[in-house]
């Protein structure tokens, strides 16, 4: 199961590289591209963090609103669903309020980390949202996760990268009619979906060892 969750991983990343740049074109599809930058296609905003943040006064165990932080996106795949942190009403009027369904980047510690936002949720200062998005969501999507590692290079060699809405908002963005969007964005959630499905089924296949081996030495 490991090995076929790399192998189709592979085949993920050789399939972006193709479907993302233009260089192979789905079925029906043609002619070029626009060349636009991030920044044209989004209004990029930067988090904000309630002061000080050890203050108990700023968190909610009861609140509908999550507030994200870089260990909640770090073991999450496309969509954030939960936080282990809400914030009560004070603290949301102090930093940066996203609804649902919005899509998010980390720009500090593990930069360049997309996800989509499954619930309503407050950033700090470490991630940016990309609001009134004109591009289709997935397509975004998939592109800040292609291109995801190449944001390091606007760190010098031994210190920890940190971007900011300027930089993001300059970075290019291929952007094909909405159709090819949409099409690149299915083929790519179908991968996703296939990984999925191989990941749960290697998780159960952990829990079943995990089962006999205690019931072994019990």
């Amino acid at each position: 199961l490991e090995k076929l969750i790399a192998k189709k991983e592979s085949i993920k990343t050789a399939t972006m590289q193709q479907l993302l740049t233009g260089k192979k074109r789905l079925n029906g599809f043609s002619g070029k591209w626009e060349e636009k930058k991030l920044g044209e296609i989004a209004h990029i905003s930067r988090g904000a963090s309630p002061r000080p943040i050890e203050s108990p006064k700023w968190f909610d165990n009861n609140s509908s609103v999550g507030w994200v932080r870089i260990s909640d996106i770090s073991k999450t795949t496309k969509f954030l669903n939960q936080t282990v942190q809400k914030l009560s009403l004070e603290g949301i009027s102090q930093s940066r309020f996203v609804q649902k369904e919005n899509l998010i980047m980390s720009i500090c510690a593990t930069i360049g980390k997309p996800i989509y936002t499954g619930f309503d949720v407050c950033i700090h200062d470490g991630f940016v949202v990309f609001s009134e998005l004109q591009a289709i969501h997935e397509y975004a999507y998939y592109y800040l996760e292609y291109i995801e590692k190449n944001w390091y290079q606007y760190g010098q060699p031994g210190t920890q990268v940190n971007l900011n809405s300027d930089i993001v908002s300059n970075e290019a963005f291929p952007f094909p009619c909405l159709e090819e969007q949409t099409k690149i964005a299915n083929f790519l959630s179908a991968i996703d979906q296939k990984i999925d499905v191989v990941s749960e089924q290697l998780e159960q296949a952990k829990l079943w060892k995990k089962g006999l081996l205690q019931q072994m030495f019990v």
